[in-house]
Formats: C-alpha cells, sequence, structure tokens
C-alpha cells in the first residue's frame, strides 16, 4: 500500500529523523556469547519457570479479568516478581474491559434411557439455571426469524438443544510436531499482501445476530441452552471453551440465558436416542457470578532498571487471562511463566542494562488484546481518532491495512521514541525456532548476528512476514518495534488452545526452559545495543501529542 502524504510541519520532520537514526543498518550487532552462557547455565540448571506456571494454573485456575481468580493471580504475580529481586512491581490500570464472570459450579448428566455423566462447562459470561433442572430436552435450531416464530412459547424452563448432531471423524495426524527444515523453510516464505475484496461479507438477508438470539433466549426464559463442542477442535473428549463465536459482546452483556458446551459425542448421543423416539432425560445446574462493580482491566508490570539509557526500556510479556476450560497453562501462562523466568535469570545474574528492562503480563487479551491496547495507548500514543483505544481489534485491523483520511495521524506521547521493542510469547508451550519481524526489514541483519549462537538450541528463522493474533500487534500498530517468537507448534492446534485439554499436564518443561533462556537472551542484547532496534515505515504520519497543524 502506497500512500503520499506531504510532510506537513517541522515538527514532524523531526520525529521521523530522530526515527530513522535508530536503524544503524549495516552496522555490526556483536552476540555477546559470553552473557549467553551465563544466562544458559542459570536458565537450565536452576530453572524455576515450570514453578511459576503452577501457581498460575494450577493454584489460581481460569482466569476471565475482573474475575477474583484473575485478581489473586495478579497479587501473586506482583509478590513473586518482588521475591526474585525484581523492582518497581505493581498492578497497573488497562481502561475498559468489560464484564468479570466466574464458574462457581457445573452438573450435567442423562439419567434416561440409560445414565451418561455429561462433560460440559458453561459458555463464559453466560447465567445460572434455575436451581437443578430435570427434564427432557428440546432440538429447537433457530438460525432465522422463522425458527424463532416456530418454537415462539414453547421453550420456557426447557432444556434446549441449539444445534444438530455433528459427525465425529478420525484424526489420521500426529498430535503433536516439531518445525522441520522444510517447514520453518514455507514460513519463512513471505506471501505478498492482497487487500480482501469485503463487498461481499455483509450478512445475508435473514441471518440473525447473537444480539437477536441472546434477547430471543432471554425472552422465551428458556432453562438452559446446550450446544456441541465446535468442530474446529479435536473430538476424543475434547471441549472448546471460549466467546461466543467471538463476537467480542460477550463480555458486554448482561443477562446472558445459561449455556453450556458439552463434548460432541456426549451430545451426539443424546440427538441419536431423540431421533429414534425414545424419551431422554437430562439433569443440568450451572451456578456462575457476574463481576460489574469494576469493569476496568488491570495488567501487571515489572523491571529492572536500566543504567546509562535508563529512560529507554525494552519490553517483553504474554497474557495473564485465559479461558475456563482449562487452566490457561499453554494460552497462555507460559508466556508469563516465560517472562517472569527470563527477568529472573537476568536478576540472579546481576545483569546492570543499559536500558530498563519491563516486563508486562497482559490482561484481556482473549477479549481483543484490551490490556496490551491500554498500556500503549497509556503510555506510548495513539491515532487521532483514538482507533487504538476505542475499536475492536477486528475494526481497527481492517482500518489500519486501507487507505487511511489525511485527518488520520499517530499522536505520540514522550516515551513513544524512548521503547527499543515488546517481545511476545503466546503459541502454546513450544521452544522458540526463530522470530517473526513484521515486515521490518531492518532488523533482520541483527537478529541474524544474535541467532548465530543459538543454532544449536534450534533458534534459526526469521519470517519477515506478519503473525496475527497475539499482544505484540498493540506495539506494532503505531510502529513500535513488537515480535511474536516462532514457536514449535506441539500439540497447541486443535487440541489445547481454548479448550478443556489446555493444563499445566501439556506444558513441555524443556521447552519452556529454553524459552526462557532465549527470550532473557534477546531482551538482554536490545537492552545493552548502542542504538535502539531500528523502526519500519508508517502509512500514516507521526506528531507529538498535544501538537497539531
Amino acid at each position: 500500500m502506497h500512500l503520499s502524504r506531504p510532510i506537513r510541519s517541522f515538527a514532524l520532520a523531526l520525529i521521523v529523523i530522530s526515527l530513522a537514526a535508530h536503524a544503524q543498518v549495516g552496522s555490526p550487532d556483536r552476540a555477546d556469547t559470553a552473557m549467553l552462557n551465563r544466562i544458559w547455565l542459570e536458565g537450565t540448571n536452576k530453572s524455576r519457570v515450570m514453578e511459576h506456571l503452577s501457581w498460575i494454573t494450577d493454584v489460581f485456575g481460569p482466569r476471565i479479568p475482573g474475575s477474583p481468580a484473575y485478581d489473586k493471580a495478579a497479587a501473586w504475580a506482583v509478590q513473586r516478581f518482588k521475591e526474585l529481586g525484581v523492582s518497581d512491581a505493581a498492578i497497573e490500570p488497562a481502561g475498559e474491559v468489560g464484564l468479570g464472570w466466574s464458574c462457581e459450579y457445573v452438573s450435567a448428566h442423562m439419567t434416561a434411557p440409560s445414565y451418561m455423566p455429561i462433560l460440559a462447562y458453561p459458555r463464559p459470561w453466560t447465567g445460572s439455571t434455575k436451581g437443578r433442572i430435570t427434564g427432557s430436552p428440546l432440538l429447537a435450531v433457530i438460525s432465522s426469524k422463522a425458527d424463532m416464530d416456530k418454537h415462539r412459547g414453547k421453550l420456557e424452563g426447557a432444556i434446549v438443544l441449539v444445534a444438530r448432531p455433528r459427525p465425529v471423524r478420525p484424526n489420521f495426524s500426529a498430535p503433536a510436531s516439531r518445525y522441520d527444515e522444510k517447514a520453518l523453510g514455507e514460513i519463512q516464505e513471505t506471501p505478498i499482501p492482497v487487500r480482501p475484496d469485503r463487498r461481499g461479507a455483509q450478512e445475508g438477508e435473514g441471518s440473525l445476530k447473537w444480539e437477536e438470539l441472546e434477547e430471543y433466549f432471554r425472552a422465551e426464559k428458556v432453562g438452559c441452552l446446550v450446544e456441541p463442542s465446535s468442530p474446529s477442535r479435536s473430538d476424543f473428549g475434547t471441549v472448546r471453551v471460549d466467546a461466543y463465536g467471538g463476537n467480542g459482546k460477550d463480555h458486554k452483556t448482561r443477562g446472558q440465558s445459561p449455556r453450556i458446551i458439552v463434548a460432541a459425542e456426549h451430545y451426539n448421543r443424546i440427538c441419536r436416542v431423540l431421533e429414534l423416539g425414545v424419551p431422554v432425560t437430562l439433569e443440568v445446574e450451572v451456578r456462575t457470578t457476574l463481576y460489574d462493580k469494576d469493569t476496568q482491566g488491570y495488567n501487571v508490570v515489572a523491571e529492572i532498571p536500566g543504567t546509562d539509557k535508563k529512560d529507554e526500556m525494552v519490553m517483553l510479556g504474554g497474557h495473564l487471562d485465559s479461558w475456563t476450560g482449562g487452566t490457561g497453562a499453554v494460552d497462555d501462562a507460559a508466556g508469563c511463566a516465560v517472562a517472569m523466568e527470563a527477568l529472573r535469570i537476568l536478576r540472579v545474574l546481576g545483569v546492570k542494562p543499559r536500558r530498563t528492562i519491563r516486563a508486562a503480563l497482559w490482561t484481556g487479551e482473549e477479549e481483543g488484546l484490551y490490556g496490551s491496547r491500554g498500556y500503549v495507548v497509556r503510555h506510548f500514543g495513539d491515532t487521532d481518532k483514538r482507533i487504538l483505544a476505542e475499536m475492536d481489534l477486528e475494526a481497527f485491523d481492517r482500518y489500519w491495512r486501507s487507505p487511511l483520511g489525511d485527518s488520520t495521524r499517530i499522536l505520540a506521547k514522550p516515551d513513544y521514541a524512548k521503547i527499543s521493542g515488546y517481545f511476545n510469547y503466546d503459541n502454546g508451550s513450544g521452544r522458540i525456532r526463530g522470530i517473526y519481524i513484521q515486515e521490518n526489514f531492518a532488523v533482520r541483519p541483527i537478529f541474524e548476528a544474535w541467532m548465530k549462537p543459538l543454532r544449536d538450541l534450534g533458534v534459526t528463522t526469521i519470517a519477515l512476514q506478519n503473525t496475527e493474533g497475539t499482544d505484540h500487534l498493540s506495539f506494532d500498530y503505531i510502529g513500535i518495534p513488537g515480535f511474536q517468537f516462532i514457536q514449535d507448534p506441539l500439540d497447541y492446534f486443535p487440541g489445547l488452545h481454548h479448550t478443556n485439554q489446555d493444563v499445566y499436564d501439556h506444558a513441555v518443561a524443556e521447552d519452556l526452559i529454553q524459552s526462557a533462556v532465549v527470550m532473557a537472551y534477546f531482551v538482554y542484547q536490545t537492552a545493552m545495543r548502542e542504538e535502539m532496534l531500528p523502526r519500519k515505515p508508517l502509512p500514516i504520519p507521526v506528531e507529538m501529542a498535544g501538537r497539531r497543524n
């Protein structure tokens, strides 16, 4: 995308020159192998990464923002950072996120024609049943206003099956894998971006919006909605438990009808028995709590102060919040544990970084990167239309990748020019194999030099292309170097991501130990480098906040 824009002010020209000065393109970047050796010995012989992970997952469990579990995990993280000798650990507001929610109890059984315990989880932000409900389920697939009319007045107090049964297929692929040379080579290939044609993306005539369905079920006073686990995840008792259709409004909507997600095999059996004309009796009880006294989100931050360049910083992190089927181990307590362990290693080694090293454990990533977006807006800047702060992530992504009006610019705060880069870990617990550089050509030679001594650890690959879906995007969107590491996939997809199998037992210890070592090394190199990391050109101008033409 090429946008022709005149430079409108001398102030803007100064900013462009200042940021360009960070590039240092072509200059050598020395890999500090002596420090890497010390990081390796401390990180492998005395690792505490799995201890951090166990606290976050086993003790605090699933962590929806605004829930008591999240709050307890955040308070623990602050205390743990302090125990590790990391200064300035604190809980920091991130702006509006939405309603907190937790599940206190769920029980589901088929009691006739024979007994079957049902593997079930409440959909986040849905309500409680009115005690224990016992009755024959009713299949009511509602996808149009005609379907609404067909079932109107018939659903009060009922246990409603909302979808038809779906096939469960054998899985002929290995449940877990590592990248081989061929796969890493494919990641390095850079696709040419083509702007998608969205003219036909509008909802079709007669289709129902999520809000309409919720209002309908609420008005009908259903007893409990029951749906099978998504086909986009593996079956065999694996249940996907996350927001309803990714609509981005669940966490802001009160009064939702109780809804449980059940294993596909259990759901299908119930439907087959009904099709045989045999009466079925289900027994369901759900107890959930909605928290609305404080709808702000809160990040955890901690840092090792810098020395001669202490006003500049390098950041690292992962997200502390999680979905509620499992305990959010590989998505993304693993990233938080890696960030904690990286800081522990550097602190134990007595590192005196030139730049301040700041870790952040983000809130609200699963709802749309709320924690990191709020942090970036608060500390570094936003567009003059407050796109980053106020739009949902999908809308912002569409806006950013389309031609922008002349009135749009980034309003930068003073710290915008003082952050060298942000490194994120949020693709399961697989070891680091390289890094996505988000179309930033200038950092390639720098990272190539740093990665040479990491080849024996399997870190070999630099991918020019963008990667999506993690908190590095909040930084990248306004021109701050933000990076997500390339990680071995293991069994992250389809078996763990957003499912009830996302638990401590599926996190691979040796991979997280390697990742903490690599993270500590990359952060150290960035903190000690003479110049900050180079920035890629932006499609919109940058202006200091408060200065307008």
